[in-house]
């Protein structure tokens, strides 16, 4: 099954919480994908896990609403192929059953609450907003592919596994990341890094050195960082 999307406007402004459902019932599928856009979401729909997993590594979501059973297994294993590629991001689960085991399992493998099956939309929605009100209180997410940036807990994972960097190599990825596809000057480098007054070119040019090496151990040439010549640098992908 392919995806569909519903991008509406909500009060004149384009809607910026983004959610992936995935689910098989046609008519739920349907129902979220005219109602949410009205209440500040953008629904893309998956009807299996295959098509969900694919659209999570494609591009970034605020929220993941996922069933528990699909065409083609699970949902207990999305979920935790997910979590464990970006721990940050919620997944509210979507269940028939009622049976507390398969909730606990959800809850375990990293799902950040749970709705049962038949649910009113009211329900649905103020379980969503509190799920991403609380994780926008509590951390500052950065995306860029499968590299995720957390800057309240300075945690970096690509490819869901976690990247070590030092203080500043921390700072200069984050405005790539920031940034990505666009060009960083030094300038900016130097701006990020402000009241570093040791800070040269030589070791702007090591610390992105490192970075790179670190970034290419763990996912190759996906996600490049690469030199402008005379300007900066840009974080990019062959992808793109």
């Amino acid at each position: 099954m392919g995806l569909r999307s519903a991008n509406r406007m909500v009060a004149g402004e384009t809607v910026v919480r983004k959610v992936l459902l995935v689910e098989d019932d046609p008519v739920i599928g349907r129902t979220l994908s005219v109602s949410l856009p009205y209440r500040g979401y953008e629904v893309t729909v998956s009807e299996t896990l295959a098509g969900g997993f694919k659209a999570f590594q494609q591009e970034p979501f605020d929220l993941i609403l996922l069933d528990l059973v699909l065409p083609d297994g699970q949902g207990f294993d999305l979920c935790r192929k997910i979590h464990e590629e970006n721990p940050l991001l919620p997944i509210l689960m979507v269940t028939a059953r009622t049976g507390e085991d398969d909730v606990v399992r959800a809850l375990t493998l990293g799902a950040s609450d749970y709705i049962r099956k038949p649910f009113g939309l009211e329900e649905l929605t103020a379980r969503m907003n509190r799920i991403i009100d609380r994780k926008k209180a509590r951390e500052e997410i950065l995306h860029y592919r499968s590299l995720f940036i957390s800057k309240r807990e300075r945690l970096v994972k690509v490819d869901g596994q976690s990247l070590s960097l030092g203080p500043r190599e921390f700072e200069i990825l984050s405005i790539l990341v920031e940034r990505a596809g666009d060009v960083v000057t030094r300038n900016d480098i130097l701006d990020a890094l402000s009241g570093e007054s040791d800070l040269y070119d030589r070791t702007i040019d090591s610390h992105l050195s490192h970075l790179r090496s670190k970034i290419r151990d763990v996912c190759g040439d996906r996600i490049r960082i690469q030199s402008v010549y005379g300007v900066g640098y840009r974080l990019d992908s062959p992808e793109e």
